[in-house]
């Protein structure tokens, strides 16, 4: 079977919603090619194109079409297409986990590469650089928790939000917290010691 052939395939196994990159077909064949099947089928209508390198296989409305992936879909994506370290800023990831009910105004994101936005079906999507320190655990289970922490700042979070972030803590989760406390920014270590002291006590 030809590369375009093997392409095509895999995208019709894919669920309704997916989206994918060059980066998700690298075993059939070069990226150069790839990224030219791929902009075929877009051409074709067979998927659709979101932004530079970045498609989904969309999933239908019957009243409103095509309708736009899930967010973590297309960031999930983003990283496997640009290979930087991408994470929630710290108002979407207090927001995320019920620790404030500030809404974010813009939909924001940190990275190590550089400042830019890009726009996905009418949706802006910024991404702002950061010092590493800044995306400590970004790429682990519990990266949401401590960019949620950069929320509070040097203001200690209130008793019972810390309980409330240690009680969704696995053994593991707290083990990587715990490997987390030097690595990242200094004044984020107080309010790590009072997760991990209320999941210990707990």
């Amino acid at each position: 079977m030809s590369t375009a052939s093997n392409i095509k395939d895999k995208i019709d196994l894919l669920d309704s919603g997916s989206v994918f990159c060059a980066m998700d077909f690298q075993s059939l064949g070069t990226k150069g090619n790839i990224d030219v099947i791929l902009h075929r089928l877009s051409d074709a209508g067979l998927i659709r194109k979101l932004s530079v390198g970045l498609y989904d296989k969309p999933k239908k409305s019957a009243i409103l079409g095509d309708l736009t992936p899930h967010i973590p879909n297309i960031i999930a994506a983003y990283i496997r297409r640009t290979g930087h370290t991408i994470i929630m800023d710290p108002l979407a990831a207090a927001n995320a986990l019920s620790l404030t009910t500030q809404v974010p105004a813009k939909m924001t994101f940190l990275t190590n590469g550089k400042s830019h936005i890009i726009n996905i079906c009418g949706i802006d999507i910024f991404f702002i650089h950061a010092a590493p320190k800044k995306l400590i655990g970004a790429d682990t289970p519990i990266g949401i928790i401590i960019q949620s922490l950069h929320y509070f700042g040097k203001n200690l979070m209130p008793n019972h939000i810390a309980s409330q972030i240690a009680n969704k803590l696995s053994k593991n989760d707290l083990t990587l917290l715990k490997s987390f406390r030097r690595k990242t920014l200094q004044y984020i270590t107080p309010q790590i010691d009072r997760i991990i002291i209320n999941a210990t006590t707990n």
